[in-house]
């Protein structure tokens, strides 16, 4: 059956969500304790308490909260282990909502334009509505739509999230291609029936294995790069 539509993961897979908390971190530390702290460290932390948390509600261990909710409570727990306690609101909030104006990686923005001119594109993320918005606006990257995990009321990989996705954009699931840098993200999908498409990682994801046991027999389409993708399948 031919694809027609190509769901997108964005935290990591299109968009750098290490570099937008460094640019934040920049913007609102002092200089002088900015030399004390380790910003890429800092980064990596964001993101692997954010994916702890963001399992925890997953499993119902934690009661309901938007990324934007659970990456604020990261910040706020980490600027205090850190040293940082005493930053002024105004940069507590700027932090939280770092992922809202995430740069995109070299090429995605240009890929994806060619990609759409065949198919429908739309994200099926974790990340909130305003983060997905926001950082495609910073890019110009356009959607045909945009599926928040947040909105849906299911996370994923819940296969909930897959079967909602299908219905919402009106297509089968064999219709679907699950485009990612995450292996964990593909294999959910392809459980609930969709294509694969495999983009190398630009960033490794805290908790993600990336160990190739086969990734071009067990996907659809491995691709180096978005361009590289579009290359494949455009």
């Amino acid at each position: 059956m031919q694809t027609r539509a190509l769901i997108f993961d964005i935290g990591g897979s299109v968009f750098d969500w290490h570099t937008a908390i460094v640019e934040a971190l920049e913007q609102v530390v002092p200089a002088q304790v900015r030399s004390h702290l380790d910003l890429a460290s800092f980064a990596y932390a964001c993101r692997d308490k954010f994916l702890t948390l963001n399992a925890a509600v997953m499993k119902g261990d934690r009661a309901w909260m938007t990324s934007d909710q659970m990456l604020a409570s990261v910040v706020k727990e980490l600027c205090a282990g850190q040293g940082l306690g005493d930053l002024a609101p105004a940069s507590i909030d700027i932090l939280s909502k770092a992922w809202r104006n995430m740069p995109a990686w070299p090429g995605a923005r240009e890929g994806i334009a060619a990609l759409r001119r065949k198919y429908m594109v739309a994200p099926l993320t974790i990340l909130s509505w305003p983060m997905a918005v926001g950082s495609s606006r910073r890019n110009g990257i356009d959607w045909d739509s945009i599926l928040s995990c947040d909105v849906l009321g299911i996370y994923k990989p819940d296969p909930r999230v897959f079967a909602r996705a299908a219905e919402i954009i009106d297509c089968l699931p064999e219709e679907i291609m699950m485009v990612a840098a995450h292996p964990s993200d593909l294999r959910a999908a392809m459980k609930a029936g969709y294509r694969s498409a495999y983009v190398m990682p630009q960033l490794e994801d805290p908790g993600e294995d990336y160990t190739d046991t086969g990734f071009a027999r067990e996907f659809d389409v491995v691709a180096k790069d978005f361009a590289d993708l579009a290359r494949q399948i455009a």
